[in-house]
């Protein structure tokens, strides 16, 4: 079975370099190879060895254990590569989710996207946190919308918790109309919190992340991005970054940072107007 799958993606990494020949245009191109990418997704969701989880978070109180929050989540134990790397529990997720636990108190309630959601965690850590609120997972990969949706229903041993929805998102230009469907699950409403894990893995990806970040944030003064990483970027993607911030008026706080421990970095990206 791994002879025969190395040997499919030989042929799509094939069909990838020919594309890229093919296409003068970036934007059909890249289009050509998201689709392909998809079909290898696909072919891969019933090969991969998932595991079932508990994640736990918390104490209900000083004189009760019990966690405040519980999460059973299915995952790909060992990283599967870039391919579906959305099936994996990066170190980012169980890192934010700790953070979100211990200052829930701080962060806005109510409409909630997580970007780039994987496997969901963060988003069903925070539908636990907030059961009035909405949680919409987001994800370029049909394979893992579908898990995040099999993921929901393995809560029912906590009966309180958020509505939550999926939603095909393309972050950039290209996925305006899936930023609306998100409005439209949001009830014409706006979004009070955004939040990624491991989301910029290249500098490239990053005017498209914040293209999204800002359309999603357009009707909310006082929307937040938490955004945490278990890398570092190097000087060009710091730039982009800023770039971005400077482009969409958004103020850009360090939060945590770990990362010279091999820990994480949480940053929050909020309005200039709303800092000020």
């Amino acid at each position: 079975m791994q002879a025969a799958l190395e040997r499919e993606m030989e042929i799509i990494q094939h069909k990838l370099d020919i594309s890229s020949l093919l296409y003068d245009d970036n934007r059909e191109g890249s289009d050509a190879d998201e689709d392909l990418l998809a079909d290898v997704g696909f072919m891969y969701d019933d090969c991969l060895e998932k595991v079932t989880c508990e994640f736990t978070y918390g104490v209900t109180s000083d004189t009760d254990p019990t966690p405040r929050v519980s999460v059973f989540l299915s995952y790909v134990q060992d990283d599967p590569g870039f391919v579906q790397s959305g099936h994996y529990v990066w170190p980012a997720a169980p890192a934010l989710c700790e953070y979100m636990v211990a200052h829930f108190k701080e962060l806005p309630r109510g409409n909630i996207v997580e970007l780039g959601a994987g496997c969901g965690l963060a988003g069903l850590v925070f539908a636990q946190l907030d059961p009035s609120s909405t949680i919409i997972f987001t994800d370029h990969d049909p394979g893992v919308l579908k898990t995040i949706e099999h993921n929901v229903t393995k809560q029912s041993h906590r009966p309180k918790q958020a509505r939550c929805h999926t939603q095909s998102l393309r972050w950039g230009p290209q996925g305006a109309n899936e930023v609306d469907s998100i409005d439209a699950l949001q009830g014409g409403t706006k979004t009070d919190l955004i939040v990624g894990t491991d989301v910029i893995y290249a500098r490239e990806i990053v005017a498209l992340l914040f293209w999204t970040v800002d359309r999603l944030l357009t009707s909310s003064s006082e929307g937040q991005f938490l955004m945490c990483s278990s890398f570092s970027y190097d000087e060009d993607t710091e730039k982009e970054i800023d770039a971005a911030c400077s482009k969409y008026g958004l103020v850009r706080t360090i939060v945590t940072d770990t990362l010279d421990t091999k820990g994480t970095r949480i940053q929050l990206f909020v309005r200039r107007d709303h800092e000020e």
